[in-house]
């Protein structure tokens, strides 16, 4: 197993930070190959690594909304609320899949998933 990691700078200089937009870039219908969580002039940016189908991150500038981002529909209410904690999934075999974060908080409240290549998007929270 190769020496990988997925945040690619560190998350203390995201954290509390408010979320101003969650914008995506899409692969086709089925999923997304980008997702930014905007936090003013920066964004942690999500993104497939299309030869291991594994999720990267790093804190850079925030996408324009003019180079084809658009909004994530039904993250809308994490708009306003701090960046909370994150979670890293690493699968059985050690390829990182997931990346779990919470607004507000430290409860989990949305996974963002590599599935074929594509970035799918999971809400989370406790059972009803």
């Amino acid at each position: 197993m190769a020496n990988r990691t997925m945040l690619q700078f560190d998350y203390e200089d995201a954290l509390g930070h408010t979320v101003t937009a969650l914008l995506g870039k899409r692969d086709g219908p089925a999923g997304w190959i980008s997702i930014a969580v905007v936090i003013g002039e920066r964004a942690l940016l999500l993104q497939v690594d299309p030869d291991t189908d594994e999720i990267s991150v790093g804190l850079e500038d925030a996408p324009n909304s003019k180079d084809g981002w658009v909004s994530v529909p039904g993250l809308d209410y994490a708009i306003g609320s701090a960046l909370g904690w994150c979670w890293i999934g690493r699968n059985y075999l050690g390829y990182l899949d997931m990346l779990t974060l919470s607004f507000s908080g430290l409860d989990p409240q949305v996974c963002f998933i590599c599935e074929a290549a594509s970035l799918n998007i999971r809400r989370i929270g406790p059972a009803a």
